[in-house]
């Protein structure tokens, strides 16, 4: 026998469809040759069972989703099927009532199943077989799903009634055995209508003639009847037929139709199905406008160039040339490649899908253009600054270059290198950082409607900042008599001090009060650099006393002190300054001690100050070096004595504080080398004492 294929399909989101439900025996799908079936389960429809000649199936209750079909046997044998769920885990439960006459005395069924597939631990697939015995299984766990199939005799007429216990989604039923069904109505497969969307408007919808498709279908079949439906639900319940003359499609591009073939003289019938295409025209890039850049003379174009531009690379898609637009619509002459009179020329082009024969019509024009003048613009100065990075500001270069064109008109580029120029590679930004180093900058500006071009360009120069010294702590001598000067290199081109103060060749000014001053120099290129000093006080030191401490060489010392705002140092006798305020060693006579500000101030002299002591020794020879023994500045001491004695204390000469020394004689006779001693009597009683040689 034929197999027949029945799917059940659930269309849940269209719930508003009005139509008869096959939920009802009497409404049941008579099964027939290789027929689909769609249909939407909803309820239980009329309650057959309430009938006195029939009994509801014992295995089950059957009243959630049913459907039920019908089998009339034209010859006998063994019918069988099998129940397959789309999703493989629906549970559908059967009943086959038969044979019977109609829907009023089914009688008691004569098969059952009622397994739930979960929980038996069988595939979801049910029905009849050849090799079960079983008549009736379930519910819950018991059976496999499946039960013995039917022995048919000609003539018969059996019922099966699914329900889908769980679950909600379709399911397909594929008839099999021995026994042969009524055979569906002849007809012929229809192709697919393709037509292309140029009906000015592409949208993806277009008319299509279902008129020829049903002359097409029944072709040669004089018995055969179409309709044609929106979905195959309504193919089978012979509903919301379309009408078999032009239609438009409601779906973008592409719908199905379905086409429900039946006999005038049979009860059978068949449905097969088609798809209304609409094929969108070729999709290319028309160039609308080209431009011959700098031409001296008639250039000769290369069309063929320009395919990859206007087709990409669609491998379905072709495209021909042609000078005027009869040979376009004609076919007839394309060409690849045109001489562009100076006045300029039109071309038309066909561009055709050779997988849908869509195809389109266009042109563009081609005319001659000069490249922008341009002009170089100024050098841009940029003062380093001591920094190792800088940016660049060149958002204002191109209104410069194009000198009064439009730049709205232009696309201008910048580049590093003439290279990266000619191969558009590496475009500078408008605010260009990079190292602080002088550069030439390449730019190009392209006519953003005609693509031709100018190059230009510019430098950019890298400038050094002034450098001088200007010291960042400096002095004032608050009692100098002349203002101090604040002094920086000269050889700039002008100078901006705090003072207000400025001018070419200012670069000192006089001050006369402490405080934070700061000078700034510009360079010719605009380049500046600003320092600071702070300004303190200072000034020569006041000497307030001498301490002395005589009669001890070599531990004579000199102490001073000073008063005075400035940092100071000492010398003592012209020699070495030195920040100690204590001299010692010192020999005796008088001496002086110099006070120098180290910031720049006057340098104050002390008067000179005496260091009493006494010669440790005398050669009183006559050849005029220490012939005689005398206290340097004894003098200062008026009243003062001095007495000498040998070493047995012998009164040898007593001096007085205006001596000239004692020359080492006694009684005129001079004195043999020997230790003689002193006492040296004050005027204030005090009182020294001590020994000295006489040499010859």
């Amino acid at each position: 026998m034929k197999k027949s294929y029945l799917i059940l399909i659930a269309f849940l989101t269209f719930s508003n469809w009005i139509f008869s439900q096959a939920n009802d025996c009497t409404d049941a799908i008579l099964l027939c040759g290789n027929t689909p079936v769609g249909i939407e389960p909803q309820g239980v429809g009329f309650d057959e069972f309430s009938l006195p000649g029939n009994f509801a199936p014992p295995c089950y209750s059957f009243n959630n989703q049913t459907v039920w079909f019908r089998v009339e046997i034209d010859q006998g044998g063994t019918l069988g099927f099998d129940v397959i769920p789309d999703n493989g885990t629906d549970d559908y439960d059967f009943a086959v009532y038969g044979p019977v006459s109609d829907c009023a005395n089914l009688d008691m069924s004569i098969r059952c199943s009622s397994t739930n597939p979960l929980a038996a631990g069988v595939s979801a697939n049910t029905g009849l077989n050849a090799t079960e015995a079983d008549l009736s299984e379930g519910p819950g766990p018991n059976g496999n799903g499946y039960l013995k199939e039917l022995d048919t005799q000609a003539g018969e007429t059996y019922y099966i009634l699914l329900d889908r216990a769980h679950g909600a989604s379709g399911f397909q039923i594929n008839l099999n055995g021995t026994a042969v069904l009524p055979q569906s109505p002849d007809f012929n497969t229809p192709q697919n209508l393709e037509t292309c969307d140029d009906d000015g408007t592409e949208d993806g919808f277009a008319r299509f003639n279902l008129l020829s498709q049903a002359s097409a279908i029944t072709r040669n079949f004089p018995n055969s009847r179409v309709s044609f439906h929106e979905t195959l639900n309504d193919a089978n319940l012979n509903q919301n037929s379309i009408p078999a003359t032009t239609y438009t499609n409601t779906k973008v591009n592409s719908q199905r139709i379905y086409a429900r073939v039946s006999s005038v003289i049979g009860p059978c019938t068949e449905i097969t199905l088609f798809d209304l295409i609409v094929n969108p025209l070729p999709s290319y890039n028309n160039p609308n406008d080209l431009y011959i850049c700098n031409a001296t003379g008639i250039v000769n174009y290369d069309l063929i160039a320009l395919n990859e531009g206007i087709i990409n690379t669609s491998s379905n898609l072709v495209i021909s040339y042609y000078r005027s637009a009869i040979e376009a619509l004609m076919n007839q002459n394309p060409i690849q490649d045109i001489n562009v009179p100076l006045s300029g020329t039109t071309v038309h082009f066909f561009v055709r899908n050779t997988a849908t024969n869509c195809f389109i019509f266009d042109e563009f024009d081609i005319s001659y253009q000069n490249s922008p003048a341009l002009v170089q613009p100024a050098q841009l100065i940029y003062c380093r600054d001591d920094n190792m990075m800088l940016t660049f500001d060149l958002s204002n270069i191109e209104e410069e270059a194009l000198d009064g064109l439009n730049p709205e008109d232009f696309d201008t580029y910048f580049y590093e290198t003439d290279a990266d120029r000619n191969n558009d590679a590496n475009r500078l930004p408008l605010l260009w950082d990079t190292e602080a180093i002088s550069k030439t900058v390449f730019l190009r500006s392209i006519n953003s409607i005609t693509g031709c071009f100018a190059d230009e360009s510019f430098e950019v120069q890298v400038v050094e900042s002034p450098d001088y010294t200007f010291e960042e702590i400096q002095y004032l001598c608050i009692d100098a008599p002349n203002p101090k000067i604040l002094s920086i290199d000269s050889g700039f081109d002008f100078y901006e001090w705090s003072t207000g103060e400025s001018g070419s060749t200012l670069n000192e000014i006089e001050i006369t009060q402490t405080g934070t001053y700061s000078v700034t120099a510009y360079n010719s290129f605009g380049c500046s650099n600003t320092k600071t000093t702070e300004v303190r006080s200072s000034e020569a030191a006041t000497i307030t006393g001498i301490e002395i401490t005589g009669l001890n060489y070599p531990r004579n010392e000199a102490t001073i002190t000073v008063t005075g705002t400035g940092a100071y140092e000492f010398a003592i006798d012209g020699g070495p300054y030195t920040t100690n305020t204590t001299f010692t060693g010192l020999s005796r006579g008088y001496h002086t001690i110099a006070v120098k500000d180290t910031q720049g101030c006057a340098t104050t002299i002390s008067e000179p100050f005496l260091i009493l002591d006494y010669p440790r020794y005398f050669t009183p020879n006559g050849d005029g070096y220490h012939d005689t023994w005398q206290l340097i500045g004894l003098d200062e001491y008026p009243g003062a004595v001095i007495r000498v004695y040998n070493r047995y204390g012998k009164l040898l000469k007593e001096l007085g504080a205006n001596s000239n020394g004692w020359d080492g004689t006694y009684l005129g006779t001079l004195l043999k080398p020997d230790d003689y001693w002193f006492e040296l009597i004050l005027l204030e009683g005090e009182r020294v004492t001590g020994h000295f040689s006489l040499i010859n």
